[in-house]
């Protein structure tokens, strides 16, 4: 029968379902409907209000995240009313948002140069790709980070500090540009495919190189004609190479043509070309002429034979090749600008004795980077501070005699905020000048604009009352449609950084305009910023940051400086570097690039200014090692909150106060870790905004990641997961929504246990051991040892260990080699070792993780469950909040972080003795579920007399439980429960736990029924993979079992070989016996893992031969001859099976960073013993595949009952016998001593 209901959703007819929401309904149907409180996961809030949609008929807007539809509902998601209303919400919203998106440098930089991003990406040595970010916006940072005025440094908060110096940007970002530079790999970004336009630019200096970086990676041919024999423009004219080498110039436009772009030299535009001409060859056009007309003082006698313009002195040399010669001379230069410095500096490497700097204002008002006056000074410059020229003196054949000056007083400020120079009168003085270089101002040399207006077929280009072209501020285009304009040209007079910014939105609308769009600028962003609430204090920045001083420029001695080398000679090293980057305070946000509240205020133009008023600001709460809370950014949209209690359980946070003063807070105490909290991260993965994020050792950025989809490799359940990278520096992890990990949740390993993959001591390369030390060898003559070594001892004095972590095929492949290669039946793994053999068929019926929200009642057995098995954690306290399920907990544990989660403790001695005690109690009662048993079980008149003639009095005083009443309410109830599930992990139970309650399970009738039996989480990604692909010396692949001649047979027909071994031989007596000279680990560390070492380690110092495959040279590692490289499981590819038998495969996403992968050097390895079948991960698997059995029917399939005679706990490694694991665990525990 057809339920749906029929919606009229923005005039469109749509079916709805029963008790759906508004917004499940229109994102269903494809209608977006921005929301800020809600999550998927939860329960409806509806506290933003950012959601609202209008109903037909109701009073108001409804929020559509809490309202279910009703037969015949007319709602419209988005009108104005509707859009209004979203708009106030936000307004709202970030009306108390006291945070900065984007740090101050990034947002004074012109061209939005992201410094912190950069700065982030230096400090993990990614020079290349802090290049990268930086040529997004800026093609030219080697050049930038010599001579750009730097006004991200004037907007650092460092400077708050009081320590005399901002972050040494600049300096950073030379030092990675010169890197980059000299790689052989350096930057270079996608082209795309040509879209048959072409534009031609006129000029090369930095605002024409950097148009055509921009357009060229558009795809558009880009010529740049340039009326000088050089490229670089003003860089190259009139910056001098003591400042700024040509090579650096060179390099930099290489970077340019190196994507495609031309240049033509000695071009000059209105002649050659005219712009007849380009109209005919190109789509496009592109002014970025500079401004580069000298001026002179503007005095009288100004026109005397050595009185030049500063950048015809600078432009001249340059162009000549030829140093003035000004030995023995006295030198003025007019101005206070960085062509004065320039020009100032230049003379007194061209021999001048003296040189004056005439400046009417005072040093505080002077423009040039303060850095160039310093150095100036250093070089013998002179000031004439509050001094204006009035005259130049001229001798009879009109070179200069003198310069008259007057002296000057600061008045009023003027429009450019700089106080007025007023003359004082009486004040002349005369000074004697051989030259004089006036650097007082530039104009733009607009001569070709007769030949453009002639020529032109659309429009008119003019220029505006200044001299400069004259074009829409906003987009830069000219009074011809095709024709663009970019720079000094543009502006008067400016910076590089203020061109290269001007190129990139010239760029943007020429690239529009070439594509056929609409000519208009880039919406503009919302930027939440705490200068919009108050002015920074430096008192509440000092104290609150380590003191750090910068470590300055190294430069040539002053008494060296008599050439034209250059000046600045760069970071010495990378340590000095390093050590600049962590001055850096990270005021952005690392969320800026996936925070809601962001993007939708951008999207619905929210004011953080609408409504002003009193605001709140919150100390940052790092008191947590791997969470960190800032309430300034938080909208109390509790989802941090109600997920903590709905999903995870753990309850940890809270809100404090009412009203205007409510803030998120733990719990319980001052700190998130004097709660319940878990550290699963959920919290984070449920903040809109950043105001939880991850507290990391590292910057973090922010920065756009590349993503790793994989799979948990820490637990068994085999979720999903993104790793987020940028150039292999891992940085981040998140849930993922997948076939296991339907919600896209995670916990904390996955969450926070991705930092060894950053871990430079890698093993990269095989290495023997030689004289107690470890040298490089090739993968050839590590397999020829290897080969050495299986034979030259016996089969079965060979052993072979795959670990948990590692591939389906890789443990096939391990297994394939020892028994058809070193024809040893010897192949274990260390992980299961000596544990017994019931573990084997305890995920053959496990209840899948999507029936646990059916449970009635879900039983708990351990006490780690939310600390090694988040995902199940998750679905069960999920199911108890939303559903009632009620939850018990088994435990031996006198408290446990699960106690305060569960509606009921039971605290008993041993699991085992408990479980068989209540088996024997289910059966002499009779209440044993006899139809299921007599249908699907065998062997069960055999167990039941076995376990009925054991002692019950001793079983239930050895479980430890209070009183039999306990212990038969708890056997009735679970007996009878209608979908009951009982929930363990291997790491807390022996093998004959597991069986005991596989045993449980059968008797009550619910083993492979839906929503009930039992529950079983292996201890490693892959421990269910170690069974099925046989790495055990009792199974063959599929675990069928090694003793059968059928199984041999077909392993031996499979394999094309004539024998393979029979005898099973327990590799654990084996190694206690001390009978192995041989053996060969792959993904394990016995040694570091051990729970007895001394008893390993005697094991190993017994064996002639050890070789290891792992990440990192591990304890085990050291004790072996031979360590072989391992890969990760993105850099091949491969499956993982998990607790429940399903078998999950995941891509090759990266290309592996050693030369021979884990699963080819088993391929090299195999073919050294004439075992040729497998050539890539897919044929391994799919010979696994071959060898398998027909599956069972799991309605018709029958389990066997077995008894058992004692526990047999004995765990002999812990960390799932993995580094990966160890290391985590490890550094988890040391961060909350």
């Amino acid at each position: 029968m057809n339920h749906s209901l029929n919606i009229l959703l923005n005039g469109k007819i749509v079916s709805g379902n029963p008790g759906e929401t508004i917004l499940s309904l229109a994102e269903r149907n494809g209608f977006h409907i921005p929301t800020l409180c809600n999550d998927p996961r939860l329960e409806p809030y509806s506290s933003c209000y950012l959601c609202v949609v209008e109903v037909q008929g109701v009073r108001g807007l409804q929020p559509s995240c809490s309202t279910k539809i009703m037969e015949g509902m007319k709602i419209e998601t988005d009108n104005p009313r509707v859009h209004k209303a979203r708009k106030t919400a936000l307004d709202l919203l970030v009306s108390n948002h006291y945070a900065d998106c984007i740090a101050p440098c990034k947002e004074t930089c012109p061209a939005g140069v992201d410094v912190q991003g950069y700065i982030s990406l230096i400090e993990k040595g990614l020079y290349s790709e802090a290049i990268g970010l930086i040529k997004e916006v800026n093609p030219l940072p080697a050049i930038c980070g010599r001579v750009c005025v730097r006004p991200c440094e004037a907007a650092c908060r460092r400077n708050l500090l009081g320590e005399g110096a901002a972050v040494g940007i600049d300096y950073m970002k030379r030092f990675a540009a010169d890197k980059d530079l000299v790689s052989d790999n350096h930057y270079k970004p996608e082209v795309a495919p040509s879209t048959g336009k072409k534009v031609a630019i006129i000029g090369a200096g930095p605002g024409g190189l950097s148009c055509a970086y921009f357009l060229q990676q558009k795809g558009h041919q880009c010529d740049i004609f340039e009326a000088g024999p050089q490229p670089g423009g003003w860089l190259r004219y009139g910056i001098p190479e003591y400042r700024l080498p040509n090579d650096i110039i060179d390099k930099e436009v290489e970077a340019v043509t190196e994507l495609g772009t031309r240049i033509f030299y000695n071009r000059k535009f209105g002649d050659s070309p005219g712009y007849g001409e380009l109209q005919e060859r190109y789509d496009s056009v592109i002014l970025t002429i500079g401004s580069q007309r000298g001026t002179l003082i503007g005095c009288e006698g100004d026109d005397a034979e050595n009185v030049f313009s500063g950048i015809d002195f600078l432009r001249n040399m340059e162009m000549t090749g030829q140093r003035y010669d000004f030995k023995g001379k006295t030198v003025a230069v007019v101005g206070g600008g960085n062509t004065a410095m320039d020009c100032c500096r230049t003379s007194k490497r061209c021999g001048s004795e003296k040189v004056y700097v005439i400046y009417r204002r005072t040093e505080k008002e002077m423009p040039a980077n303060p850095i160039e006056i310093h150095e100036s000074k250093l070089e013998g410059v002179e000031y004439l501070f509050l001094t204006n020229p009035t005259k130049v003196n001229k001798n009879e054949d009109n070179t200069v005699k003198s310069i008259t000056c007057l002296k000057m007083e600061l008045g009023e400020p003027d429009a450019s905020g700089r106080r007025r120079p007023i003359p004082i009168e009486g004040s002349e003085f005369e000074l004697e000048m051989d030259y004089i270089l006036a650097a007082i101002g530039q104009k733009t040399n607009v001569e070709f604009l007769e030949n453009v207006n002639q020529s032109s077929q659309n429009g008119e280009l003019k220029t505006n009352r200044w001299g400069d072209i004259d074009c829409d501020k906003n987009t830069l285009q000219t009074g011809i449609d095709s024709m663009f304009a970019a720079g000094d040209g543009v502006s008067g007079p400016a910076t590089i950084i203020e061109a290269i910014a001007q190129a990139k939105t010239a760029s943007l609308s020429c690239h529009q305009y070439l594509t056929g769009q609409a000519v208009e600028p880039e919406k503009k962003e919302f930027i939440s910023r705490k200068d919009n609430f108050a002015k920074q204090d430096p008192n509440n920045y000092i104290g609150r940051y380590q003191e750090q001083l910068r470590h300055e420029m190294p430069t040539l001695s002053p008494d060296k400086r008599s050439n034209f080398d250059e000046v600045e000679l760069g970071y010495e090293n990378e340590e000095v570097t390093l050590q600049e980057t962590k001055r850096c305070l990270e005021c952005g946000c690392s969320a800026v690039f996936t925070c809601d509240l962001k993007e939708y205020s951008t999207e619905y133009n929210a004011d953080q200014g609408k409504f002003e008023g009193d605001f709140k600001e919150y100390e940052v709460d790092y008191s947590h090692p791997y969470i960190e809370i800032d309430n300034n950014k938080c909208i109390l949209c509790s989802r941090c909150i109600r997920i903590c209690k709905q999903v995870v359980g753990a309850n940890a946070l809270g809100l404090v106060n009412r009203g205007f003063e409510t803030y998120v807070a733990p719990s319980l105490g001052a700190s998130l870790t004097d709660t319940t909290c878990e550290s699963c991260g959920m919290c984070i993965s449920a903040c809109p905004t950043g105001a939880i994020s991850e507290n990391v050792n590292f910057k973090p950025g922010p920065v756009r990641f590349k993503t790793i989809e994989t799979i948990d490799n820490y637990g068994s359940e085999g979720f999903e997961i993104n790793l987020h990278h940028r150039a292999g520096f891992f940085m981040q992890a998140t849930g993922r929504k997948g076939d296991i990990n339907k919600d896209g949740n995670i916990g904390r390993q996955a969450k926070f246990g991705y930092k060894y993959l950053n871990d430079p001591s890698r093993v990269m390369n095989p290495l023997l051991k030689r004289n107690g030390k470890f040298e490089e060898i090739s993968f050839d003559q590590a397999y020829n040892i290897i080969t050495e070594k299986v034979k030259a001892v016996q089969a079965d004095e060979n052993a072979f260990f795959g670990g948990a972590r590692l591939t389906n095929e890789e443990l096939y492949m391990i297994q394939k080699l020892a028994r058809a290669g070193a024809k040893t039946n010897n192949v274990n793994t260390f992980h299961y070792l000596g544990r017994g053999i019931g573990y084997g068929q305890n995920s053959m019926a496990n209840v899948p993780f999507g029936d646990i929200k059916n449970a009635s009642k879900i039983v708990i057995l351990g006490s780690t469950l939310n600390m090694d098995h988040p995902l199940v954690n998750h679905m069960i306290f999920n199911a108890r909040n939303r559903f009632n399920v009620p939850v018990e907990l088994i435990t031996t544990q006198d408290e446990c972080g699960l106690d305060h989660k569960v509606d009921k403790v039971h605290r008993i001695k041993s699991y085992y003795h408990f479980v068989k005690a209540v088996n024997y109690y289910i059966l002499s009662s009779g209440l044993q579920n006899q139809m299921f048993i007599n249908d699907r079980s065998l062997e069960y008149e055999d167990y039941k007399s076995k376990l009925l003639a054991e002692d019950f009095d001793e079983l239930f005083e050895k479980s430890g439980v209070c009183c039999i009443d306990e212990m038969a309410e708890f056997a009735k109830g679970f007996n009878n429960e209608m979908n009951g599930i009982l929930v363990f992990s291997e790491k807390e139970m022996s093998s004959n736990v597991s069986f005991e309650l596989f045993n449980m399970a059968i008797i009550t009738g619910k083993l492979g029924k839906s929503s009930q039996g039992i529950i079983a989480l292996k201890e490693k990604n892959n421990s269910q993979g170690i069974i099925d692909m046989g790495v055990c010396h009792r199974a063959a692949p599929g675990f069928q079992p090694y003793d059968n001649p059928q199984v041999i047979q077909k392993l031996k027909i499979k394999w094309g070989v004539e024998d393979i071994p029979s005898n099973i031989n327990s590799p654990y007596k084996l190694l206690k016996q001390n009978m192995l000279k041989n053996i060969f680990v792959f993904g394990e560390d016995p040694m570091g893992c051990a729970i007895d070492k001394k008893e390993v380690e005697g094991w190993f110092d017994k064996l002639d031969f050890v070789m290891v495959q792992d990440y990192f040279i591990t304890d085990t590692a050291k004790k072996a001859d031979l360590i072989m490289p391992a890969s990760l499981p993105w850099e091949t590819g491969g499956s993982f099976t998990n607790t429940q038998k399903h078998i999950q495969k995941f891509e090759k996403q990266i290309g592996p960073a050693i030369e021979k992968t884990g699963p080819q050097q088993l391929i090299d390895l195999m073919a050294k013993f004439g075992l040729t079948g497998i050539s890539s991960m897919e044929e391994a698997l799919w010979e696994m595949f071959s060898l398998l059995p027909p599956p069972s029917d799991p309605e018709t399939r029958k389990y066997h009952l077995r008894h058992t005679k004692h526990d047999n706990f004995n765990r002999m490694f812990n960390h799932g016998c993995d580094i990966v694991n160890k290391r985590f665990d490890e550094e988890f525990e040391e961060a909350f001593e």
